[in-house]
């Protein structure tokens, strides 16, 4: 029996979403944005589930994105970038809050999906990368919105332009992450989070969720325009093979 990308557990009243692909820290192929389109789409029809969370097993929350699937065929498929932003719609217009519990790496598509979350808590060690420069890539999944808007354009920029790794500290002190807890507390701080919300009008709530919904949807247009060029390009190329071999990339100018 095939591995389940994605599990699903009820804890109270949160449904508790994990990425389920350990042993290459869960990195989002179509499968796994399927599968959580699917889950969202249903915790949307049952009004007794109060909070989203979403982690990532074995100790990572994302990798990013699936770097072996990234071949000709799929490139050629415009329809992905319809499913990524009806996923990030999804999250972002949720109608109850998500969040992200971020153990480990949240890396190029991990750290996108952690930043359309409302809120990240994130382990003491986590590490945060908008890696998407190191294969020849522009950020995708909204990224380019969705961290200018936690964290501000300038260090948006920083972060984006030149994939350095961003510690957890680091990332709470700048509003990438919204608490911080010791290393494999994060489900346990984001259930309590989502117990208090049961305290909260779920009304108010969903107003508050809808006025920012969306933002994401010009971020994700630009990168159906642009993205599946640079997928094609030598450099992407150059970038996943040097990704596999665990070598530098030799990138070419243009």
């Amino acid at each position: 029996m095939a591995t389940p990308p994605l599990l699903k557990e009820r804890i109270g009243s949160a449904m508790v979403l994990t990425l389920n692909d350990p042993a290459r820290r869960n990195p989002i192929g179509a499968p796994l944005r399927a599968a959580l389109s699917e889950a969202l789409e249903e915790i949307e029809t049952d009004t007794s589930i109060r909070a989203v969370i979403l982690t990532g097993a074995g100790g990572h929350f994302c990798s990013g994105g699936d770097i072996a699937a990234m071949d000709a065929p799929m490139r050629r498929k415009r329809i992905n970038f319809e499913q990524v932003k009806r996923l990030a719609n999804q999250i972002t217009g949720a109608s109850v809050p998500v969040i992200a519990a971020v153990e480990g790496w949240a890396a190029g598509a991990g750290l996108s999906l952690a930043m359309m979350c409302d809120t990240v808590i994130a382990a003491k060690s986590a590490r945060f990368l908008s890696a998407f420069p190191k294969i020849g890539l522009m950020p995708d999944y909204g990224l380019l919105a969705s961290l200018p808007a936690r964290i501000g354009q300038a260090r948006a920029r920083q972060v984006m332009l030149y994939a350095r790794p961003v510690d957890a500290p680091t990332a709470l002190s700048w509003g990438m992450a919204d608490d911080m807890v010791e290393d494999g507390d994060t489900l346990k701080a984001a259930l309590s989070l989502a117990q208090h919300v049961e305290t909260l009008g779920p009304e108010a709530l969903r107003a508050i969720k809808a006025f920012s919904s969306g933002r994401l949807d010009s971020a994700i247009d630009y990168e159906r325009d642009v993205q599946p060029r640079l997928l094609g390009s030598d450099n992407a190329k150059e970038g996943r093979a040097a990704f596999f071999e665990k070598r530098p990339p030799r990138f070419i100018p243009d």
